[in-house]
């Protein structure tokens, strides 16, 4: 049974009532990713989640298992009523949410809209959609919102980063450009030798998605092994790296494996990604757009780079113009031809120092495009029309935001929190908000009161046909 104490909390607080119909937990992959860290900014804000999951690793699908999972769905609807808000993460769930805003008496119902689900969804679906008042489509970039503009008018609501891998980014691309300066100022003056060594390093493409996609090569991974020549001709040696969650099926261990100097990196953990991100030269996206069948909806990888520091080579079209700035932070081939990728490619690693700037401004951007006290105003905005119930507030933490002082220089006094002090020269990083001990979504956070009857009833699956990761970034 839903916790009734937490149904007083709510009463007695005023706080806003949220139930979360996430279509799997415990699988990975982008839409996952994504409804997790709406839900930890909703909590953070003030608002009381519910949320129920569709399925898991554990959690078998059938006619049996979707009846039961409406029905649980159903009853947690009416008991929670009434709700501010029934938040949906994708359209295959529409009739199920449809009814339960109904039932719990809910005036904005807004569904998910992530990936190729922009092309996939039902008659039945779209029909609901445009006929129950409180049903409306919400999405994650301009492109996909241009898409669904027969549905009616989306708002866009753009991934944000959950607070700890946020940081473990930025803590990456920290380590990173502290490495680099030191080597920059070890091989300036008398050391030829070394200064001849380190430009004969090659630098390192690096490109993350969901390796173990039936349509990894949708993600461009073959235009880019062709292009890999013709870079290397123009510019020397180039390693490619390619990682994301595994298992790789054989064909794309074949194409790699082909490839010389490449190498392919399964489910690495978040610190050894991280690592891989500020590591990189270069992070490369070129996921071919194919309307039904692939495109980028946003390309959260995008953003992951650039915090930890890469500047990055983005898709053609899709929505992942919104994840970059172009010819600012990364840069966009001409087409998505082989040849128009190695153009591009070989014109930003042959121009180092242009490399550099662009990579101090993708770590900038980044940065506070992913400011979670920003975030936690959209979501509230998108998802319940109203500010947060707790102000957020930005509180500085230990990240990217310029490479360290040389050696002389003046250092920056250091400030206290709730000291009176002068604003700062660029705004600081931020932390989640409030700080907590543990991040929404973890088993710790569950095996209290969410993992109760009806949760476990409802996340054993409902529904056989739902793609989970569209378009998952990793």
């Amino acid at each position: 049974m839903l916790s009734t104490h937490r149904l007083d909390i709510g009463a007695e607080t005023g706080a806003p009532r949220v139930l979360l119909l996430a279509p799997s937990g415990g699988l990975g992959g982008g839409v996952e990713r994504y409804l997790g860290t709406v839900e930890e900014r909703l909590r953070a804000g003030g608002a009381e989640v519910h949320r129920l999951d569709l399925y898991g690793p554990s959690r078998p699908r059938g006619a049996r298992a979707r009846l039961r999972f409406a029905a649980v769905t159903l009853r947690a609807a009416r008991r929670l009523a009434p709700l501010d808000a029934v938040l949906t993460g994708h359209p295959s769930l529409i009739p199920v949410a449809a009814a339960a805003a109904a039932a719990g008496r809910a005036e904005r119902a807004p569904v998910l809209f992530y990936g190729t689900d922009i092309w996939r969804t039902r008659r039945f679906g779209r029909a609901l959609l445009a006929r129950c008042p409180a049903l409306y489509p919400l999405t994650i970039s301009s492109y996909s919102a241009g898409a669904l503009a027969d549905v009616g008018v989306a708002p866009v609501l753009r991934p944000g980063l959950a607070a700890a891998w946020r940081a473990t980014l930025l803590a990456a691309g920290a380590r990173a450009a502290r490495a680099t300066e030191t080597r920059q100022a070890q091989t300036q003056p008398t050391t030829v030798p070394h200064a001849a060594l380190a430009q004969r390093q090659p630098p390192t493409l690096l490109t993350v998605f969901r390796l173990a996609d039936a349509d990894w090569a949708g993600k461009g991974l073959p235009e880019l092994l062709a292009a890999l020549p013709a870079v290397r001709r123009a510019v020397g040696p180039v390693r490619l790296l390619v990682a994301g969650r595994g298992p790789a099926p054989d064909g794309l261990r074949r194409a790699v494996g082909a490839v010389t100097d490449a190498e392919l990196v399964e489910s690495p953990d978040d610190a050894s990604l991280a690592a891989l991100y500020a590591g990189a030269d270069l992070f490369v996206l070129c996921t071919r757009t194919r309307p039904g069948r692939s495109g980028e909806g946003y390309g959260i990888v995008l953003t992951e780079a650039q915090l930890a520091g890469c500047p990055v080579v983005g898709p053609v079209s899709g929505g992942a113009r919104d994840a970059y700035v172009d010819g600012v932070t990364g840069a966009t081939p001409a087409d998505e031809s082989p040849e128009a990728l190695a153009a591009v490619l070989a014109a930003l690693l042959a121009d180092r120092a242009h490399l550099a700037r662009m990579r101090r401004r993708a770590a900038e951007w980044a940065r506070m495009a992913t400011e979670p006290a920003e975030h936690t105003r959209a979501v509230f905005s998108a998802v319940l029309g109203r500010a947060p119930v707790n102000r957020p507030t930005e509180t500085p933490t230990t990240g990217w935001t310029a490479p360290p002082p040389r050696p002389g220089g003046t250092a920056a006094p250091e400030t206290r929190l709730g000291a009176p002090a002068a604003p700062p020269p660029r705004r600081p990083a931020a932390r989640v908000w409030p700080e907590r001990g543990g991040l929404p979504g973890t088993a710790a956070d569950r095996d209290g009161d969410y993992l109760t009857s009806d949760y476990l009833e409802a996340s054993r699956g409902w529904s056989d046909d739902i793609e989970i990761d569209d378009l998952a970034g990793r």
